[in-house]
């Protein structure tokens, strides 16, 4: 099989693309992905069909579409048909896909300053478990079936940027000063259970967080700098890899949920790079992660960086990979759909 690839125009900057969850583990590739856009008068969030009647058509079909108050600063799925978005003027969505988008539910303004709204900028899932953080400082815990957040933990004094479950009771956050936190969510008191610091010698702000699917103590963090830091969350005190990923903010990084040993980022600069491990051809990761991710300054050595496209002249905002298929989406307007994707 040919690795293609499929620009779409779709005249709205792209923040988040994120493939809907496929029903059975292993299934080669999703049908269903969708995307969310920011800075526009009237915002969107949209489900694309990557299935096309006609063969010799690799265009995706936008199936529905929802209007937005706000930018789109985050999607993530809860499970096959429900999924999470975050605004920017503090607001959580929950939106169900049942053949088209329908919001079931909202938590109004749960981000927010003394006398403003707050951009909500990030939203994680760990069933039954959702949470969201906010340029506000703020760590919201929620449940489906309950119209408030169950607990708010003020977490920072500066914006929380990034987010991601390491287990279904710890959190890991990270701000636009370079503070890494690790939050222990049924701790009585509002102090992490353990602090880092991004860069020893100076504030470098984290962009976006990743959980290793099979190991969860592994997470990988971008910076604003480009540097790709990978954590050993059972010694989180100091990072085990360090590696330039790019000349700019690391806007999105992903393992693919079945080859964890395969990494994806879409940077400021406008490139999406795929890191390949060297030698390793298995279809589902067998451990070879932890000797890669974990293997200190050796990873560089273990690692091939393949471009996904010829880098764009803005943004990529957002990328996500599921089976053989990968999206991304920026700021000219378009996203990007690559099928047969070479692993």
């Amino acid at each position: 099989m040919v690795e293609t690839v499929c620009a779409k125009f779709v005249s709205k900057k792209i923040r988040k693309v994120r493939w809907q969850r496929p029903a059975a583990f292993g299934r080669p590739n999703p049908e269903y992905f969708v995307a969310g856009s920011w800075d526009d008068e009237q915002n969107e969030v949209s489900l694309w069909n990557t299935v096309s009647p006609d063969e010799q058509n690799n265009d995706p079909i936008q199936v529905s579409t929802i209007p937005v108050t706000s930018d789109v600063n985050d999607i993530s799925f809860y499970d096959t048909s429900n999924f999470f978005v975050a605004l920017g003027n503090g607001t959580i969505m929950m939106v169900r896909i049942d053949k088209k988008l329908e919001v079931v539910h909202q938590w109004k303004d749960i981000h927010h300053f003394k006398s403003a709204k707050a951009p909500a900028t990030g939203i994680v899932c760990q069933s039954p478990e959702i949470a969201s953080i906010g340029e506000d400082g703020k760590l919201n815990l929620m449940r489906i079936n309950q119209d408030k957040p169950y607990k708010t933990i003020d977490a920072d004094s500066c914006s929380l940027n990034a987010a991601v479950f390491t287990s279904q009771n710890e959190i890991f956050t990270g701000n636009s000063r370079g503070m890494i936190k690790l939050w222990d969510l049924r701790s009585t008191t509002e102090k992490p259970v353990q602090s880092t610091s991004l860069a020893e010698d100076s504030e470098v702000g984290v962009s976006s967080m990743e959980r290793n699917p099979f190991q969860g103590h592994i997470v990988a963090v971008g910076g604003y700098d480009g540097m790709l830091t990978v954590y050993d969350m059972r010694k989180a005190q100091t990072p085990v890899t360090v590696m330039e990923a790019s000349d700019s903010c690391l806007n999105e990084l992903r393992f693919h949920p079945e080859r964890a040993d395969h990494l994806f980022t879409a940077s400021e600069s406008g490139a999406v790079w795929h890191w390949v491990p060297m030698g390793a051809k298995t279809a589902v990761s067998n451990g070879l992660s932890t000797n890669l991710w974990l293997s200190g300054d050796l990873a560089t050595q273990q690692l091939n960086i393949r471009e996904i496209l010829p880098s764009l002249p803005l943004a990529v905002n957002s990328v996500d990979v599921c089976g053989e298929s990968l999206i991304c989406g920026g700021d000219n307007e378009a996203f990007y759909y690559v099928s047969n994707v070479v692993f």
